[in-house]
């Protein structure tokens, strides 16, 4: 009633499916590319999150990958129309949580 939960899901094993790699890649289109780049980030199966953003880059986004190989192919379809940064994934201390979830440490002098 209040808004507060918008729907419930699973939560599917990358690796289970063979996506041995997480990668989050920033991205900068080029002069008049952003609706291209927008548009290829969708359509594109890998990816499986994407934040538009300030600041330098318009895109943060978040795939997964079999190999680094399937990285490269996916990235030079952006090449031509966009500067990429990427970063692979080592590990995810915390897995995507609801704000205020979880464990909170007491600031010393701070009510909460």
């Amino acid at each position: 009633e209040r808004g507060v939960i918008r729907g419930f899901t699973i939560e599917i094993d990358p690796k289970a499916l063979g996506y041995q790699l997480q990668a989050i890649v920033r991205v900068k289109p080029l002069p008049g590319m952003l609706h291209v780049v927008q548009k290829l980030i969708e359509d594109t199966a890998e990816f499986c999150e994407c934040d538009k953003v300030t600041g330098d880059d318009c895109f943060v986004v978040r795939l997964h990958v079999r190999s680094i190989d399937q990285l490269d192919h996916i990235l030079d379809r952006i090449a031509d129309k966009a500067q990429t940064s990427t970063a692979i994934v080592k590990s995810q201390p915390i897995k995507r949580r609801p704000p205020g979830i979880g464990q909170r440490k007491e600031t010393p002098g701070r009510v909460s």
